[in-house]
């Protein structure tokens, strides 16, 4: 056991999903875990000095405890964040995010049909009236985009599209060779000259949209996430798997 955990973790509800995203970085093989389970371990992270969670997939969004997981953070006062593909997002969810004051952060890769060839199913109408709807009833939310080799195009179309629907934040997150981009990394994969490009645009529309947009470089090649798996692993995640490594179990 380390002698402190990071103050915010990615916490994964789930490994299941509604989608087919041929670069997801953690893909779907089925993995359910109970609320309760879920519950038990969070009260352990927080009670090891977490105070902020990423709550991510697969899809959370298809975890039927969603809410009341959200509820019982937020009674612990700690902040909540959610990242979801927007496919399905219940009325009972939306209010959960309401009332927890949850940040939530949608994916989305560009126009209809790049977007539906991206994640392998027919998801932007869907997706987009989603995240119209958590703006329209004042869900804090942002975008966050994935881009592949020929998709540098994408980031100015988001761009345009968050100024036109009132988003007030978008993260350009480079493609990395993890889960389904790794078997795919020649068919999605950026060289270096590539990610240098695309890097420095970010920083000049950053520049330009300051005030108006926040525009975010991830790229986990400069900062490694933290991430609870549904396994009970504790995980500082670099750009691949073999850059992984595990900080702790949370215990059962």
């Amino acid at each position: 056991m380390p002698t402190k955990l990071p103050d915010r973790i990615c916490f994964r509800v789930c490994r299941c999903c509604n989608a087919r995203c041929g670069f997801c970085l953690a893909p779907s093989n089925g993995t359910m875990v109970d609320g309760d389970t879920l519950v038990r371990r969070l009260d352990w992270l927080m009670s090891h000095g977490v105070r902020a969670f990423d709550f991510c997939g697969g899809e959370p969004a298809l975890h039927p405890d969603l809410p009341q997981i959200l509820a019982h953070v937020h009674s612990r006062h700690k902040k909540t964040k959610v990242t979801t593909n927007g496919i399905e997002i219940s009325a009972s969810l939306v209010s959960a995010f309401r009332a927890t004051a949850t940040r939530v952060k949608v994916s989305l890769h560009g126009d209809r049909a790049y977007h539906n060839n991206m994640v392998g199913c027919d998801a932007f109408d869907k997706t987009t009236a989603n995240l119209r709807e958590l703006l329209r009833v004042g869900v804090s939310t942002s975008i966050q985009t994935t881009v592949v080799a020929g998709g540098a195009w994408v980031v100015d179309w988001l761009i345009e599209y968050c100024l036109e629907t009132g988003v007030r934040r978008l993260g350009i997150l480079p493609f990395l060779p993890r889960g389904n981009g790794r078997r795919k990394r020649d068919h999605y994969g950026l060289s270096t000259a590539q990610r240098a490009v695309l890097g420095n645009h970010v920083t000049t529309r950053r520049r330009a949209l300051n005030g108006r947009l926040d525009l975010r470089w991830l790229d986990l090649n400069r900062r490694p996430i933290p991430v609870a798996e549904v396994d009970g692993r504790i995980i500082l995640e670099g750009p691949s798997e073999a850059s992984d490594r595990v900080i702790c179990r949370i215990p059962d």
